[in-house]
């Protein structure tokens, strides 16, 4: 049956509104996707958050951590470890508790709730990490992205956040349609309890749904809800089960 475009964008969004369990009084609520609209001004909306907030120092920075950009806020107890490089362009909100490893590279805007990893030599850019227990694990990419609660991103993950075509609109799949974002850098929207397989690619406007574990050396586009996990699961044990 035809589903008209505003008919499929609501019911959209109802879906991206429920990947995370965030309370109101969480610092970055305001800055989830209710709406298209929303959705396309993220990115202003995170330079405007950063923009309005009181600096606020009250974690450890390691002396031989390179520090070129902002740090806005630092949490209790959160730690930017030595080799950690906050680039030039970096506006960082850090969390309580939230660790920055060695060699982690961050660029303009990152805001990273309480009780959460950023990995060693990953690499950060226009993101938010919501947190807690969010774990970011060593040689990760991630762009243009949102990532919930009790997050594991394993080890050598890449989330690409630009279409092939240079310019171009990202589509977000869902339904068998594609829908507009309206954005030509978005990476991926993960929902709380999600768990990524080490050595995954994640093609730009992933949606991935709530706790869902994926298998290892896959490929992630479009909507991951129960019915592609499975899917996905059957492959890799088909291949390498024994």
């Amino acid at each position: 049956m035809y589903e008209n475009k505003s008919n499929l964008e609501s019911k959209l969004f109802e879906l991206i509104q429920g990947l995370w369990t965030v309370s109101s009084s969480h610092p970055f609520y305001k800055l989830l996707p209710q709406n298209p609209e929303s959705l396309r001004n993220t990115y202003s909306l995170m330079k405007e958050f950063v923009a309005s907030h009181t600096t606020s120092l009250e974690g450890f920075i390691d002396p031989e951590a390179i520090i070129q950009g902002s740090i806005i806020a630092m949490g209790k107890g959160s730690v930017i470890e030595a080799g950690a490089i906050i680039h030039e362009s970096c506006q960082l909100f850090l969390g309580d508790g939230s660790r920055i490893r060695s060699g982690a590279v961050l660029r303009d805007e990152v805001l990273v709730g309480s009780g959460c990893l950023i990995g060693v030599n990953c690499e950060v850019v226009r993101s938010i990490i919501l947190g807690p227990n969010t774990a970011l694990s060593h040689l990760v990419f991630i762009a243009d992205s949102i990532v919930g609660r009790d997050v594991n991103v394993a080890g050598n993950v890449i989330i690409a956040n630009t279409p092939t075509r240079h310019g171009a609109s990202i589509n977000l799949r869902f339904r068998g349609k594609r829908v507009d974002s309206g954005r030509s850098h978005l990476g991926v929207l993960v929902g709380d309890g999600v768990r990524f397989g080490a050595s995954t690619t994640v093609c730009p406007g992933c949606i991935v749904l709530p706790n869902l574990t994926l298998p290892p050396q896959v490929v992630l586009l479009g909507t991951i809800d129960h019915k592609k996990r499975e899917k996905l699961m059957s492959t890799f044990f088909s291949l390498w089960g024994d």
